[in-house]
This record gives C-alpha cells, structure tokens and sequence, in this order.
C-alpha cells in the first residue's frame, strides 16, 4: 500500500507555522498587540497604551481619553501567523476599563483572545487594574478547545518623572484540556518608567515566566515634536533588536514598528487609533 502523499507533503507546511506559533506570547511578553511595546522592546509593566486590557491592567486607570485602536502584525514575515486585533478603552471616574479581541490563523489551527479589563485609581499616585481573558483553540483534530486566565497589575507614581509597575498573569487558570495540555505558566514582570529633559522616556521592565530565563527589555521613548515620537527597544531571550516610528494628526494617529529577533527573524506591526 502506497504512503498517503497528500498527507506527507501538507503535513511539513503545517509544522512550520506551528513550531513558530511556540513563540508567541501566550504571555505578554511580546507585545504583538500594540506597535509601541512592540517598538520599546516589549516593556510594558509601568507604561499606559493601547491595549492596556491585555497588558498592565492598572494602566487603565491612568488613561484619559477614550480610544479605539486597530492592530496587525506579522510575525516572523510568515503570513499565515497574522494576527489581528481590536482594542477598546474607556475611561470612567476613577478608573477605566478596557478590552481587546485578537484572533490569530495558521493552517488547521485558529486562535480566538479576548480581554476585559479595569483599572482603579486607588490614591493619588497608586493604581491598580484586574484582566481576564478567554482563549479559543480551533483545531481541526479536537475543535474547541477553551482555556481562561486573570491578571494583576500595579503602578505607582513616584514622582513627575518616574512611574513603578509589576504585572503578575496567570496566577489562576483553567482548561478545557486540562488533562493533555500544561497549565499556562505563572508570569512576574515589573518595570520603570523614567523621563528625563522632558524629551525621552526610559523604560525598562525584567520578566520572568515558569520554566524560561528571566527576560529584560528596554525601550527609548524620544518626543521629536507634539506629533512625532521615536521609538527603539532592545530585549533578550530571544535577543531582539526593535524600534518604530509614531505619528499623530488631531485625535487619530498611527505608529509602525519593525522587532527583528536574531533566532526567528523580523515581525513588523501597524497600529491605527482614534481618540475622543
């Protein structure tokens, strides 16, 4: 009897894909969703953005407008890894809550992330948020699979020009598949934020999850005008070199940026927002 061919030649396409797809941030510790934690390195735990609701939720609380954003990133260059997402935050008396949809696609396999939310303002210079998130495994061996997560995060405000956050995610989850599939690890991340001449941000965050190497990130935050920002990023395991560009025209805006990651290769990203 013949070797199925179809079978032998479609298969090594679909691993392909998935061994990237081991890569992704199951966690936050790339930023994929957003073009400036993706440009800054993937610092995230004491910044305010555009997808606080799947990343420091207690940046929430230090939003003050209202914003709608668009995102896609190209993971790798490779197509079939496009992820997609849409973000929501609005900002309410004492707080703000938020949430982003991101879907992800590779052949045989569908990847559907949801995130809600809230940041409290606890005291004048402390805030503090809570997320949960939803995770759609479609696969065309077991179909659904869902698994859920929650998170916690902190940020204080030292002084103008210095903010502290940690983020810890994962600490509670559950599964569908329980069973066959780990647990999604525990993360710890915790980070500084320091502005300095008025004109450039420093931030930097260490990052550490179950089973891996601590991670570190930086990212340079430079504010060429009102309208125009720099962005470089630098990170490690992997290492990976980043940077970006962010324009701003009234209330819409739009920032760009390029990750280029010695071991897999390069991921640009765009983000479209609009404010009010």
């Amino acid at each position: 009897m013949n070797p199925p061919r179809m079978w032998n030649m479609a298969r090594p396409g679909f691993l392909i894909p998935v061994f990237f797809l081991s890569f992704f941030p199951g966690s936050g510790q790339v930023p994929w969703q957003e073009s400036t934690g993706t440009a800054l390195g993937g610092c995230f735990a004491s910044r305010t953005g555009m997808a606080n609701a799947m990343y420091n939720q207690a940046g929430l609380g230090r939003m003050k407008e209202h914003a709608i954003s668009l995102h896609h990133a190209r993971p790798f260059l490779i197509k079939e890894l496009g992820i997609s997402s849409l973000s929501l935050q609005l900002p309410a008396e004492r707080g703000g809550f938020g949430a982003t949809l991101s879907t992800t696609g590779i052949k045989g396999l569908r990847q559907l992330t949801s995130w809600i939310g809230y940041g409290l303002h606890l005291h004048p210079a402390i805030y503090a948020g809570v997320g949960i998130n939803l995770m759609d495994n479609i696969t065309l061996e077991y179909g659904h699979h869902l698994a859920a997560g929650c998170a916690l995060g902190i940020q204080t405000t030292v002084r103008d020009d210095l903010v502290l956050g940690a983020h810890v995610r994962n600490p509670l989850t559950w599964s569908t598949m329980e069973s066959t599939t780990r647990s999604a690890p525990m993360e710890l991340s915790t980070g500084l934020s320091y502005t300095f001449f008025r004109t450039a941000t420093w931030h930097v965050d260490f990052q550490f999850r179950g089973g891996d190497r601590l991670r570190w990130c930086q990212g340079l935050e430079i504010f060429v005008t009102d309208y125009f920002r720099l962005l470089l990023g630098l990170s490690s395991a992997p290492y990976t070199l980043s940077g970006g560009i962010s324009l701003k025209f009234r209330n819409q805006g739009i920032t760009m940026a390029t990750a280029s990651c010695f071991e897999t290769g390069i991921t640009p990203s765009l983000t479209l927002y609009h404010g009010w």
